[in-house]
């Protein structure tokens, strides 16, 4: 009797920890990777704190507070992207057989985009104001007050519409999208943003022996 009423017990908590995703395996698009501060999630009217490993399906919205950000990774190809403070980003996806058409709008803060080398995947960032297509890349979007618009590409290139005109933004630079227009420059020095999270810098010395001594400094930047 004894272990049966255990054996009843295991059943009833894995119930219990699978009604959350009841329904949503063949819809998981991503998943949280890194999680810090103030982050939720808007999914049929509901709002959830997000958590790390939680999955995420086509229409969820990520809600990042101050100093607050998150990275999401999606399960077709490991194409990740991060959201700093006081973003708003709706997932949207559509499966080609075992790839992801990725579709995000970002109304509002800042993402970092590392994008996957892979045929047959599409990714591409809308904002109120511009979209931002790409295949292959590393870059930063950002969607300001006013209807502005910012692209920072790190590698590869971008093409960027602001629903009148359309131009390839390379690899070194920037790009300002409004309803006006768009403007590319060159990427300066200090020009691009500094990623949200932890970052490691490793110094290198020299001792009195001529040998070489290696120092890591870990360093968190919140927005």
């Amino acid at each position: 009797m004894g272990n049966k009423n255990i054996y009843f017990g295991f059943i009833l908590l894995f119930l219990v920890l699978m009604i959350p995703f009841t329904g949503l395996s063949e819809d998981v698009i991503a998943y949280f990777d890194e999680i810090g501060g103030d982050v939720t999630v808007d999914r049929g009217g509901v709002s959830i704190n997000a958590r790390m490993g939680m999955f995420l399906t086509p229409g969820d919205v990520i809600r990042t507070g101050e100093e607050s950000f998150a990275t999401v990774v999606f399960q077709d190809d490991g194409s990740r992207v991060k959201l700093g403070e006081n973003a708003l980003l709706t997932l949207n996806a559509k499966r080609k057989k075992l790839s992801l058409k990725k579709k995000l709008f970002l109304k509002t803060g800042r993402l970092w985009a590392k994008v996957a080398r892979r045929r047959g995947t599409e990714f591409q960032v809308k904002t109120p104001t511009s979209v931002a297509s790409v295949k292959g890349t590393r870059f930063i979007i950002e969607e300001q007050q006013g209807g502005i618009t910012w692209l920072w590409v790190l590698e590869d290139s971008v093409e960027f519409s602001n629903g009148k005109v359309k131009v390839t933004v390379n690899e070194g630079e920037k790009g300002k999208s409004s309803k006006k227009g768009i403007e590319v420059n060159k990427i300066e020095e200090g020009d691009v943003p500094i990623e949200p999270g932890v970052h490691n810098l490793i110094f290198y010395f020299k001792s009195r022996d001529g040998g070489e001594m290696q120092k890591e400094l870990h360093l968190e930047f919140e927005k």
